[in-house]
């Protein structure tokens, strides 16, 4: 039957499956202190499989080790994506990958490459992704030891954290269930910025990367990415800094250094992480808008955060900048874009806005939520990013079955998912008269 599926739906189907059996396996006693009911086991393997990190339940008391570790299995999984962490599977254990599931994995992936050269570039992402996080989790586990959690627990904190990060999941296991504690620790908060911003640039950026040296050369995505990404968290960090500087309730009162600290991070975070060091609900409602914006740009395209990806913003804002210069093409670093990606990407925001816009008008009648709460939260939801003004815990059913498909739809995509549901249609051979409209 899964060999009539094509990549989009296969890949939709990996996501529901893989949320479906972490359901399962949340409910199995060894999971839990004293059990979860069936709604909130499901909203958190799919919050866990979406790597967004919004929970029902109280994340620290609820889960025991076991449950958390299947947590963190979720969320790598979903992280690197369903496709590719099979194929790993499959390398690893000596199996022969077919030709249709390279395809799968080119797609998900976002590659252009041959599907051989896909093979190859799996096992970079996997090499990539295991030596950061490794790497993260060492910085976390003695940022966390010398915090005074000892050296088992700090051990452990350290690897959930550093997978947490990397694949920009919001899950925070610590006793006080956020990172406030740490606000000032310059290793676990700058360990967790690094993580998150790494795994938030996208696997094609982080190959090119890895082989700059050999190459000397940036593709024209990384360019995209890496300039739209720091001149999003300089904007992140800039407008908390700016906004909150005085505010009692969050940076207010704190020393000069973990002020500053605590502006870089939470300008970092809502790039589809989730952590944070202050107190959300007590932020003023200027900033909270500014993260929302943040939350629904994003990061990369095939990284393990979701949002309608920085190059779309890129693009779009390419696209205004060719029309104010009064040029016809769009183009950027000496390389001119081709429209069907311009096409695309208004495909993408407008999707992703009347998803977002029809997801906060339901949870606002639903659960009887101002429109600040419920935006926040469902673009939240949306972008993968799993920060919230206290709302999640206290939602009806309908509302977390509503965020829980919020958060499955964006982490697949708006537009594939459309591709998984629509039929296979037969290319035209005939093309329509043109005729212009007026547009403004």
């Amino acid at each position: 039957m899964f060999r009539r599926l094509s990549a989009s739906r296969l890949i939709t189907v990996g996501f529901a499956a893989l949320m479906l059996v972490g359901t399962l396996a949340l409910k199995l006693p060894a999971s839990t202190r004293g059990g979860i009911s069936w709604v909130d086991a499901f909203f958190v393997s799919v919050s866990a499989s979406s790597v967004t990190g919004l929970s029902t339940v109280d994340f620290p008391k609820t889960f025991t080790y076991f449950g958390e570790t299947v947590i963190m299995v979720l969320i790598q999984v979903g992280g690197l994506g369903i496709m590719t962490f099979a194929t790993l599977g499959a390398l690893l254990v000596g199996r022969r990958v077919g030709f249709r599931e390279l395809l799968t994995v080119r797609e998900e992936l976002g590659s252009i490459d041959s599907p051989r050269n896909t093979l190859r570039l799996v096992g970079q992402i996997a090499s990539i992704t295991f030596l950061v996080e490794l790497v993260g989790a060492v910085f976390l586990a003695f940022g966390f030891v010398r915090g005074g959690l000892g050296v088992g627990k700090g051990a452990f904190q350290g690897v959930f954290h550093a997978v947490m990060a990397f694949c920009n999941s919001g899950f925070a296991t610590l006793p006080d269930g956020d990172l406030a504690p740490y606000a000032g620790n310059s290793v676990v908060v700058g360990a967790l910025a690094c993580l998150i911003v790494v795994g938030g640039l996208g696997f094609p950026v982080l190959v090119n990367l890895y082989h700059y040296r050999q190459v000397r050369r940036l593709t024209l995505h990384s360019k995209l990415v890496l300039l739209t990404t720091a001149a999003l968290i300089a904007a992140g960090a800039v407008s908390v800094g700016i906004l909150e500087w005085t505010n009692p309730s969050t940076l207010g009162g704190h020393p000069l250094g973990t002020k500053l600290l605590m502006a870089l991070f939470q300008g970092v975070t809502p790039r589809t992480a989730g952590f944070q060091t202050v107190d959300y609900p007590a932020m003023h409602g200027t900033t909270l808008l500014i993260q929302i914006a943040l939350m629904f740009i994003g990061t990369a395209p095939t990284s393990t955060g979701g949002g309608v990806k920085v190059t779309t913003i890129a693009l779009l804002f390419l696209v205004v900048l060719s029309q104010v210069r009064g040029q016809e093409d769009v183009s950027a670093f000496g390389r001119r874009l081709p429209a069907q990606l311009i096409a695309k990407a208004l495909a993408v925001l407008s999707l992703s806005a009347l998803l977002v816009l029809v997801a906060t008008l339901a949870l606002m009648v639903s659960d009887n939520l101002g429109l600040l709460p419920a935006l926040f939260e469902v673009t939240s939801a949306f972008g993968t990013v799993g920060l919230t003004l206290g709302v999640t815990p206290h939602l009806s059913t309908f509302g977390k079955l509503l965020i829980a498909v919020v958060m499955f739809l964006g982490r697949v995509g708006p537009i594939t998912l459309i591709l998984a549901l629509s039929a296979r249609q037969k290319p035209r051979g005939y093309a329509y008269p043109e005729e212009d409209i007026a547009i403004g």
